[in-house]
């Protein structure tokens, strides 16, 4: 009788350790909070705005088709700092990622041999541009190592 008493009291521990465990990537937040916190931890290093015009252009879609996203974009100045945030709805996260990762292709193929003329020092943000997903999300960011970093960090916590 002992040991039942003492295999299920065991058996509960786990299964409430395994319960209190689960935690995931929220499934629920709004991608304009996520952009606010993306863009608050690379501080005023970079003056975005939202404007998806060239990534819908290059990929073909149209808002409705992408769902909900923010596509942020250098407002002003010779720099190419771009961040997206999109939640996965009539597109899954690996279509998402695929299509991310074509504009990405695309954007070094056709748009660096135009950026490259004005500002050929802004290369390494585009081949250092990084695809993420956490949960329902996906993030590209063509940033500075630093200020991609930063991005990254604050996307995971505001899933968190």
């Amino acid at each position: 009788m002992m040991k039942k008493t003492v295999f299920f009291l065991l058996c509960a521990v786990l299964l409430l350790s395994l319960l209190s465990a689960c935690g995931g990537a929220k499934t629920d937040v709004p991608v304009s909070e996520i952009s606010r916190a993306v863009t608050d931890a690379i501080g005023s290093t970079a003056a975005l705005a939202e404007s998806d015009a060239i990534f819908q252009g290059m990929t073909g879609k149209s808002a409705g088709e992408l769902g909900e996203h923010v596509v942020l974009v250098q407002a002003n100045g010779t720099s190419i700092d771009e961040i997206g945030i999109f939640k996965a709805g009539a597109m899954s996260t690996k279509e998402l990622k695929a299509l991310i990762e074509d504009y990405l292709r695309q954007y070094e193929e056709k748009q660096w041999p135009m950026i490259e003329l004005y500002n050929p020092t802004e290369k390494p943000k585009l081949t250092g541009a990084e695809v993420k997903i956490v949960g329902d999300y996906v993030m590209y960011s063509i940033l500075s190592d630093a200020d991609r970093a930063a991005a990254s960090q604050a996307f995971e916590n505001a899933l968190k």
